[in-house]
C-alpha cells in the first residue's frame, strides 16, 4: 500500500499535530503493509527539519490549505501523480478529491463543531466558520474518520454529521518524560509547593477557574502558588491580559507564573515537581497535556467536560467546569494528602497512562487504511 499524507493546515503546525507525526510516521513506515509514504506539508512548517529520516518516507511540499478548495494545488497533484497513492491520509479536518481515491481524514479540533470560541476580531470569526464549514466537508466526504476519543465518535454521529460505521475511534498513544528535566529558566517559585497547568491560552481552556479557586485555597495554604504554562497568539491577547486583570483583581498576581510555551525538558519538570495538576477545559478531543501529566505521575483534578473522563479515567479527581469552589475543594483534597498517599496517586495515574500507546495507534490506522483501499 501507497499511503500519501498530506498536512493541509493554512501554514501552521500545533504541538499536538507534531507529536503525532513524530510518533506516527515511524510506526507507519516500519508496517510491512506499507510500501512506501509521501509527507507532504506546507514549506513553513519545514518538516523534514524536524520530522527523522526514514528510508520509506519521502518529504515533498505543498501550498497551504486554502478555505474552499477541494482539490490539490498544482505542484502536489504532480507529486501525487508520480507517486500514485493507493490512500491518501489527512490527519487534520480538511478534504481533497484527487481521482476519487480513498480519503481517511482525522479530527483533531472539536471547536468548530461546538461553536467554542476559540479568540476575538472579525478575522477569528471568519477563522471559525471557514473551519467549521471545511470540518463538515471533510467528515461528508471523507472514505473514513479518525478521532482520539469515543466522546468524539459519538458526538459526529448524534449530530449527523457522519455515520457511526466510518468513524474509528483510536487513541493516542503516551511519550516518555524528558531525559534530564529541569527547571524553567525563569521560575518564581523554587523551593515552593505549586499548581501546575499547562496548554495555550485559549477562552475554552478555562484557566479562570483556578484563578477564582487560588484564593479560597491560599486561606488554607498559604503559601500555594500556580504556574501556567502555555503562550497566546495574537487573536487571543485578549483572554490572556483578561487573566491578568482578573488575577490583579483578586489580589493573587504575585502568586502566579505565567511561563510562556517551555521546552519539553523544562515542561517535564514541572509536571514532575509539582503539588497537584489541574486541566480546566470546556471542550477537546483527546488532550495530550491530561496524558502527560498522568505519565508524569501528576496528582491531578480535570473538569468532567467532554472526553477527560475517558482519558485520566480513576485517575483524576472531576468538578464541574466553571465551579471554582469544587475545583479549589478538590485540589485541597489533592494538597492534603501525605507523601505515601502522593506517591499511590501517582503509581495509579502513570498505571492509567500506560493504556495508551502509539504502537497499537499505528496498528489500528493501518486497518483503517486497508480497510479504506478493499472498499473503494
Amino acid at each position: 500500500m501507497r499511503l500519501a499524507i498530506l498536512n493541509l493546515t493554512g501554514g501552521g503546525a500545533s504541538g499536538g499535530h507534531k507529536k503525532y507525526l513524530l510518533n506516527m510516521l515511524p510506526r507507519l513506515a516500519a508496517s510491512s503493509g506499507i510500501e512506501a509514504v509521501i509527507c507532504a506539508a506546507p514549506v513553513s512548517i519545514t518538516a523534514g527539519d524536524w520530522l527523522p529520516q526514514i528510508p520509506k518516507v519521502s518529504y515533498v511540499p505543498c501550498g497551504p490549505f486554502r478555505p474552499f478548495r477541494h482539490s490539490p494545488d498544482a505542484g502536489l497533484s504532480v507529486t501525487l501523480e508520480n507517486f500514485k497513492p493507493d490512500v491518501i491520509f489527512i490527519p487534520i479536518e480538511r478534504y481533497v478529491n484527487y481521482k476519487d481515491l480513498p480519503v481517511v481524514v482525522m479530527l483533531q479540533n472539536m471547536a468548530p463543531l461546538t461553536g467554542t470560541k476559540t479568540g476575538s476580531g472579525l478575522k477569528e470569526r471568519f477563522v471559525s466558520v471557514a473551519r467549521k464549514y471545511e470540518t463538515e466537508v471533510a467528515l461528508k466526504n471523507a472514505a473514513a474518520i479518525i478521532v482520539p476519543t469515543q466522546y468524539v465518535k459519538n458526538f459526529i454521529a448524534e449530530s449527523s454529521a457522519a455515520p457511526a460505521d466510518r468513524i474509528a475511534v483510536i487513541h493516542y498513544g503516551r511519550n516518555a518524560a524528558a531525559v534530564e528535566p529541569r527547571p524553567p529558566a525563569y521560575f518564581p517559585f523554587a523551593g515552593r509547593r505549586f499548581i501546575f497547568t499547562a496548554g495555550s491560552l485559549e477562552a475554552y481552556r478555562g484557566i479562570e477557574d483556578l484563578l477564582r479557586a487560588l484564593p479560597l485555597l491560599k486561606e488554607r495554604f498559604p503559601g500555594i502558588k500556580l504556574a501556567v504554562a502555555g503562550g497566546a497568539r495574537p487573536a487571543t491577547r485578549g483572554y490572556f491580559e483578561g487573566l491578568k486583570k482578573l488575577a490583579s483583581g483578586l489580589g493573587i498576581s504575585e502568586d502566579i507564573a505565567w511561563l510562556g510555551n517551555l521546552p519539553e525538558r523544562e515542561l517535564s519538570w514541572c509536571y514532575a515537581n509539582c503539588s497537584a495538576f489541574a486541566i480546566t477545559s470546556r471542550v477537546e478531543s483527546f488532550c495530550f497535556v491530561a496524558l502527560e501529566a498522568l505519565a508524569h505521575g501528576c496528582n491531578l483534578v480535570s473538569t468532567d467536560s467532554t472526553c477527560l473522563p475517558e482519558i485520566s479515567g480513576d485517575a483524576a479527581l472531576y468538578y464541574k467546569a466553571g465551579d471554582e469552589k469544587t475545583l479549589s475543594a478538590a485540589l485541597s483534597v489533592i494538597l492534603s494528602r501525605t507523601a505515601a498517599e502522593h506517591r499511590l496517586f501517582s503509581t495509579a495515574a502513570a498505571s492509567r497512562a500506560a493504556y495508551f500507546s502509539w504502537d497499537k495507534a499505528a496498528a489500528a490506522t493501518i486497518e483503517v487504511f486497508k480497510k479504506a483501499v478493499s472498499e473503494a
